[in-house]
Formats: C-alpha cells, structure tokens, sequence
C-alpha cells in the first residue's frame, strides 16, 4: 500500500516529541499514545474503539491486552522502564489461546523507550524488528500494516450478519409484494420493523428482548393478530403518556419519539409463513449491524423488480453499496484528517484540546444525494469517536465519573442530507439513528455511563426532494454549513431523461454547452453555486464528490471546470485519479471514479492521488496547482477547435453509412455475394473502422461513389440482392426523426456522410485500450474508413511518427474522452489542440532536419512491425503488438519507438522524464507561453 510517508514521519515524529519526557505509565498513557499513532496510520475511529475494546484476558492477572485487530495486530505498551522481554512473554500466552482464525500476524510491544515488532507470517520464523522509540520515524515502514486496508475489510465490511439480515428481510418484502401490499407503506413499515429488531438486541427499548416476548406471547403462531400487535406495539412507540390500561407487555417498551412512528400507515395481514419469517429476522444478532452497509442492501431489496420470476432477474444485494473504504477517502481528505492532525498536537495542550472538544458539535454537514445515509452515517461514527478520544484526553478515562451524557456535545442534527427517493430517505434516518445508539453503547464501554438514545431527542435532517430543483438554503443555510460531501447520481448526457435534462438546464442555464454535461455535474455546478453564497465573515465551505471520471475528460474539462475554476474562481485541494469504485454486491460492475475536493478557498496544501494499479490503493502527490484534468499544471482548458493549433492536416472522421446495416458486408457476406452477383465485386471495397484496423478483421461495403449512374443501373439489373439492399437503405433512411437523414433517402447507394478520396492516409482508431502505451496507428490506401476511425489524408511519415510518439500519447491520455476505461479519441479536442514541435509552415534548417529525423526513425517502427508480422505464421495483429506484457515479445518493436521519442522529444527540446506527467507538465507550459 502507498503511504505519505513524509505526512507519517511528522506525525511520528510530533508524537514521540509529546512523550519524550512523560512519566509513562501504561495505565494513563497507552490508549492516548497508540491512539496518536493510529491517526497518523489513518486508522478509522471505529477500528480504533474496536481495537481498544476488546477483551483478551491473562486468567491469572485479569489485565487486558492493549489494543487487539483480530488477524492483524496485537499490541502490549508498558510503562517506561518494563522490561519488554516481559512482556513478550507475556503475550505469548494471549497468543496462544487465540482461536486459529483470529490469530494475528503482528505483535507490537512498547515501553515508551523501545519499540519491537514480530511479524509471524511464518511462526518457525518469526521476524524481529527492534528500535529506540526515537528511531521510529525513519522506520515509519515497519507499522504501515496499520493502514485502513489491512484491518478494515475484516471488522467493518465483512460481517456476516449485514447480508443474512438483507437475505432474510427480503423474504418478507417478496412474500407481501407477492400479495399485493402497497410498495410504500410496505417500506416504512419494514424500515420500522428493522429498527425494532436492532432496538430488542441492543436495549434501546429499555431492556432486551421485549419484542422477542411480544412474538412468543401476544401473537398467534398462526399470524393471524400479529397485525394488531404491530398496531399497537408502534402506537405505544410513538406515545410518551400512555394510559394505565396499557398492558405490561406493551408498556415495558420505551418511548421512541423522532416521528419514526408517527405516520399512520396500514399494517399488513399476516400468515403462519409469515409470522415464522418475522420470528427468523428477530432471532437474528441485529447488534452488530452495520448500518452504513446493511441500510444500502435494504434499498437494494425495495428496489427488486417485482415482476422478476427468478433470483437472476434481482438486483444483487449491495448493489448501491459504497464501501467504507472508498467513503473514507472523501472525508479523510475532506475533513477528517485535519481534524485528526490537530487532536494528535493536543496531546500536551489541554487548551488546545478543549478548542478542537467545542469545535466539533459546532461543524455541519451536507450530502445532497444521500441515498442511504452511507456518508453521513461514517462521517457522524468517525466524529463521535473523535470526540470520545478528546474527553478521555482532556478529562482522562475515569469509568462512571464523568458525566458522559452532558459531555457528548456531537450528534446526528448536525448531518443534512437530501434524497429523492423517500424510501432510502426512511433508511438513512433509521441508520443515523441505530448508528447514534452503536456509539452511545461505544462511550459506556470507554466511559461506564453514557448518553441515553431514547427518547430520542435528536433527529438528522433527511429532506425528500429532487436536490437540483430545490433551494439548499431551505435544507442548510450555506452560513451553516461546513462540508458538503457525497456520491451524486452518473448518468451521461445522452441517457438523461427529458426530467433530467430540465434538472440540469435548471441549475447549468448560465453555462455554455451544459447540454452535453453528465447529470453528475448538476451537483458540482449547485454545490459552487451554494459556496458562493456564503456572507458569514471568514466562513468558508468545502466541497467533495465522487464521481465517474468523465466529467475530467474530453469536452467536459473546458465546459464544467472552466466554468467552476475560472468564472467562479474555484480551487481544487485535493483529488483522486481513476479508481475503481467498488461495492460488495456480487457480479456488480465497478465505475470508474474521480473524487474532487474544490471549494472558493485555496489550501496552501494540495494533494493528488494517483494509482499505478487503478484497483490498487492510492500514492499521494503534493500539488501547486490542480487543474481540471486533475494535474499539477496551469489552468488551460482543451474545447473542440476547428483547426489544427499548428496548422497541420486536418484530421476528419471516417465515412458514415447510415444504412441500416445494408451497405455493409461481413466476409462470409461478401463471399456468398460476389459468388451469386459476381458483377458487385467492382463496387465493394475493403470497410475498416476501428476494431477492423486494431484486428485485422476483414469486413466490405457497397461503395459507388463516382460511378456512372447508367452503367450503375444496368448493372443493379443484374445484381436483385444488392438492389434489395439499397432499397433497405432508403426504407431505413425515410423512417430516421432526422430530416437531413430522411433527405438522404434520394441516394440510398451512397453514404450518408462521404469524406473518402482515393489517396492512402493516415488511419487512427476512435477507441483504443487504456492498457497500450501507444494507440496503433498506420498508413491505409483503398480501404473505405468507417466513423470510428479517425482519417489524416495525406498523412506523411512525419505525421506518422509525431502522433505515435509517446508526447503525443500522454497529450491524449490527458485530453481524450473515456468509452468504459479505454480511450475516446477526439479529433477536435484531443488531435486540434496537440501542437506539434513545429507549425506546418515552419521551412527552416532546423525545423526540415527534424522533420526528417522523425520520418526517418518513424520507418523504423513500421519497419520493426513488418519484421513480426511478416516472419510469423500467425502475425500479430496491431491490438496484439501494442498490448500491455509482463515480458516483452516484441523487443524490436520497442527499440524503434524509444528511436522515435528521442527524435520526438528533441524536435521539441523536451529533456524531461519518460512519465506522462513530466511531457505534459512541459507541454501545458509550452501551450500556456504561445
């Protein structure tokens, strides 16, 4: 995993600082001093309050063992001055009587003087690592096994019980949808049941298992009143003054309050099937749920179709599910970090400590495309935690001492968030509140005492509402509000509905070209719009959203950002690369995301995360400057050009049909057709698009551009098939909503757009693979160009070799579109935009001598494709020669294009890196200076 080590040895180092001169006790100080080093690993809050909470009892001293991740870490810290020989003893035993699948890898001891680690990846040799505390931070390394990556999946996603919960809850949702309950009120009534199971497993109802008691004593086996006991049961929920009469069994229960309850719906009848599904779900764990998981399985079981007659036909559990992970990427980098920074300099300054306490009830956050609540929910758990840290630091871990209950100053009203769908609206209310309820169980575990979750008296801000057609001041005022943060809908411009479309135009009216925007660019463009209009003094709102990586890409960079960046006067602070945006759900396609952090302020600090592996884990970059290609460089901005910035051959689009199909031919086509009309072989050509170019498949069209129309018709006499052919084309044409398409009905035997002459060109694929260092390009001559493949005419062996050079690759890999992951050439964007070391009419020594030497070496890479395609039985095609190997197969090949982007890199006086980033940092520059 890649870490900002430099970020870690700061920490470390500020760490080590504060306990230089400390007494060191381990009782006092350990939880604080491995909470520090915890934070500065990243490690998440509820990773944290896990660790420390566990029980790992020595029998013999009833002490416990420092902090344990199970399969991970175990970690003993003693007071200065213990021997640590000792305590590896020590701990040996809790090893020992570990269960095999909780067992962990490392063991971590330290004395406030020394620091050791054993990693027991093989236990006949375990590895030993020992240093003075000091040393720690040059050996920053050795701990970063602590990184959320390797605990997380274990503790937080992987639980079990989140989708026997899901599976079992959507075995009642099917068996009432089958009977025709009304979907709606069926929501809010499971989302009411759910919250009844948590609150009989975790007391909220005042003690455990009342619900449990309702089902085995007050309701029929046969299901037959368990309506009635609903009835009355949320009824009860929803009443504080309740009349004497009121049966025990029903009385026992708290008052809930927060208008869970409070909406009367039609409780839904029940059989014995259904009553014994309803006695499974309760006999769940419902504890350990994690509501950021769990809430987004549910809506993924109100959202099955329920006309599906099988299991396939479903939308798989998880499917709207963002993981832990990737939301912790936001708001680490959003707020969460810097908040955990400050807490790691309290550590000596109880004023300082008290500062960052009354600051955190005071922060408000906003997701306007909530869903489930999965931001809110980890962004809320990650703050109370904080806080937690904060009163044990300022007032110390004094069990049943303190008054936790006053002192628990954060809570779910300081979360907003707006959804459009009111069943998830439900869920994410349900979830903050379980998730208040998880973490108040969390401070009596730390503290003995804590603040009582019901009735409950605080409420998030859930509004239900289309977020780009409603005032977000009416939600939280922009003087409010601190973070906005979420995962807005994707949805590309030419899938919008006629509603979206409305949506976008509504908030991106003042925004040239915003028809073509994705959907997604709506909330960035609403969320600038919301920051710009805070008047509170020196009060400033930021800005975090996950979103696909298109809206960085193509045409969308010089619509949107430069809208944001130059007519607003924004500042992107942080970003992530592509990634691939995971989820639990299985066989469920991953997205390709960006996250943006931007706001109307600019952080002296700015950091961009990249990934060598876009399903690996991220390496932060510092940043002067992030533009809206999510690179350090200057703000230029790539808009379609009509011409070439150099003056170069224009670069046109390939011939267009439109036919239906009909103009066309596959091989086998062409075969059976010239084998009965042997007079169509004078008018068929050699068809090539994209994938017939990379591939070498060969495909045919009908072309009779330039024909003498009379001998045309004579021949069409005896060709029945390509006549019916033609006349498919012209029905095709008449029935397109197109009226420049339905007037090219007149000449069914010709293209629709023609740009071919007969001349060789240069011939570049509109979509190439992100896994080739270069797209494959080459020198065609007869053969018809199709639509997805770009057409240079007159291309020469300079243009050759300048467009395959690795200058103009990374140029492309930085302004091109995305189709999927791969790449979406543009001619108007990407090709236009591209300088050239020189203009077209540049006729000097130096300019013509390079030309030449780019010619010359540029031959060499046509030559070094001949030497393999010719030599073997089996040549390989274009796509095959340019993939990604692990062990390079074409050396030779390899050796002509480092021949080229040497000739390349000295037209244009480039003596940078190799790396993408370098060539385009130097081509922005040159760009920016003409």
């Amino acid at each position: 995993m890649s870490l900002d080590y430099q970020h870690i040895r700061e920490q470390l180092h500020r760490i080590i600082h504060d306990y230089k001169d400390a007494e060191g006790y381990e009782r006092g100080q350990s939880q604080n001093f491995w909470t520090q080093i915890f934070n500065a690993y990243g490690v998440s809050g509820q990773v944290q309050s896990k660790a420390f909470e566990h029980r790992l009892k020595d029998d013999k001293s009833q002490k416990y063992v420092d902090a344990f991740i199970p399969k991970l870490v175990m970690i003993e810290q003693k007071s200065r001055g213990i021997d640590l020989n000792k305590a590896y003893n020590q701990v040996s035993k809790y090893y020992e009587r570990l269960s095999t699948a909780d067992k962990p890898r490392y063991i971590v001891l330290s004395n406030f003087d020394e620091l050791w680690l054993f990693d027991i990846e093989n236990p006949l040799n375990i590895k030993e690592y020992k240093c003075p505390l000091a040393d720690l931070p040059k050996n920053a390394e050795w701990l970063d096994f602590l990184a959320p990556n390797a605990a997380m999946a274990e503790i937080v996603e992987e639980n079990p019980i989140n989708r026997q919960a899901t599976e079992m809850v959507a075995k009642l949702h099917q068996a009432f949808i089958s009977d025709g309950v009304n979907a709606d009120e069926l929501a809010l009534f499971l989302t009411r049941l759910i919250f009844c199971f948590f609150a009989d497993d975790t007391g909220i109802f005042g003690q455990k298992n009342l619900l449990d008691g309702l089902l085995t004593n007050e309701a029929r086996n046969d299901g037959s009143n368990l309506n009635e006991v609903f009835t009355t049961l949320f009824d009860t929920l929803n009443t504080k003054d309740r009349s004497s009469r009121l049966p025990e069994s029903y009385a026992a229960f708290a008052y809930i309050n927060g208008d869970l309850f409070s909406q009367s719906i039609r409780i839904p009848y029940f059989d014995e099937n259904l009553y014994n599904l309803v006695v499974q779900c309760n006999n769940l764990d419902w504890s350990e749920i994690s509501p950021a998981i769990f809430g987004s399985m549910f809506q993924s079981v109100l959202d099955i179709d329920d006309t599906a007659d099988s299991d396939d036909k479903r939308r798989e559990f998880g499917a709207h599910y963002t993981s832990e992970k990737n939301i912790l990427k936001v708001i680490n980098s959003l707020f969460l970090q810097e908040l955990r920074d400050e807490f790691s300099k309290c550590a000596k300054d109880k004023p300082r400590a008290i500062k960052l306490y009354e600051k955190l009830p005071t922060l408000k956050f906003f997701d306007p495309a909530c869903g489930c609540g999965n931001f809110l929910i980890i962004a809320y758990r990650e703050l109370r935690l904080l806080e937690n840290q904060l009163i044990a630091q300022i007032y110390g871990d004094q069990r049943g001492l303190l008054d936790i209950s006053s002192m628990c100053q954060v809570t779910v009203e300081q979360f907003y968030g707006i959804e459009i769908e009111p069943h998830a609206a439900h869920i994410a209310r349900v979830a903050m509140w379980i998730t208040d309820h998880q973490l108040n169980q969390a401070t009596a575990e730390r503290f003995g005492t804590t603040r009582p979750t019901t009735p409950i008296v605080y409420s998030p801000h859930i509004t239900e509402g289309n977020a780009l057609q409603i005032d977000w001041e009416d939600v939280l005022a922009a003087n409010e509000c601190d973070f906005v943060m979420g995962n807005p809908p994707f949805i590309g411009y030419t899938y919008q509905s006629k509603e979206q479309k409305a949506d976008l135009a509504h908030v991106a009216s003042s925004v040239k070209k915003h028809k073509s925007l994705d959907y997604v660019a709506g909330w960035y463009i609403k969320a600038m719009h919301y920051m710009q209009s805070v008047t509170k003094p020196k009060h400033q709102i930021e800005t975090a959203f996950v979103s696909t990586n298109s809206i960085v890409q193509g045409e969308h960079v010089a619509i949107l950002w430069q809208y944001l960046l130059k007519d607003c006067e924004g500042h992107i602070n942080f970003a992530h690369h592509t990634f691939k945006w995971t989820n639990e759900g299985k066989g469920v396609a991953a997205v390709h995301c960006i996250i943006v952090g931007y706001g109307t302020n600019e952080r002296k600090e700015k950091t961009i995360f990249s990934y060598s592996d876009i399903a690996g884990e991220p390496k932060p970059n510092k940043a002067k400057t992030i533009n809206g290609y999510l690179i350090d460089g200057e703000l230029i901005f790539f808009d379609r050009a009509k011409k070439q910035v150099s003056n170069e051959l224009e670069m046109s689009r390939g011939n267009q049909p439109t036919d239906g199909g009909n103009l066309l031919l596959s091989d086998d086509e062409f075969k059976e057709l010239i084998e009965i009309e042997p007079t169509a072989k004078k008018y068929i050509k050699r068809y090539m698009m994209g994938n017939e170019f990379l591939n070498n498949i060969k495909r045919w069209c009908l072309w009779f551009d330039d024909c003498d129309p009379l001998q045309l018709n004579k021949d069409l006499e005896k060709m029945p098939l390509v006549r019916q052919r033609i006349e498919n084309v012209k029905n095709t044409r008449l029935l397109s909503s197109k009226a420049a398409t339905v007037k090219k009905a007149d000449t069914p035997h010709l293209f629709d757009e023609r740009r071919y002459v007969d001349e060789p060109y240069i011939g570049l694929p509109r979509v190439s693979s992100e896994n080739r260092k270069f797209i494959p390009i080459g020198f065609l001559d007869g053969e018809v160009a199709g639509d997805k493949l770009y057409v240079l005419l007159g291309g020469r062996l300079y243009h050759f070799g300048v467009l395959s050079s690795s200058m103009h690759n990374a140029f492309m890999r930085l302004t091109a579109g995305r189709m999927k992951s791969d790449y979406s050439y543009s001619n108007t964007i990407v090709y236009n935009n591209f300088p050239y070391p020189f203009m077209a009419e540049d006729d000097d020594r130096k300019s013509i001598e390079a030309k030449s030497d780019i010619a010359k070496v540029a031959q060499g890479v046509l030559d070094a494709r001949k030497h393999y395609q010719e030599v073997s039985e089996n040549a390989p095609t274009l796509a095959k020669l340019y993939n990604t190997y692990m062990i390079d197969p074409y050396p030779e090949l390899t050796k002509a294009h480092n021949a080229l982007d040497k000739a390349v890199d000295k037209a244009y006086g480039y003596k940078g890196k190799g790396d993408d980033a370098s060539r385009v940092e130097f081509l922005l520059k040159r760009i920016a200076d003409i």
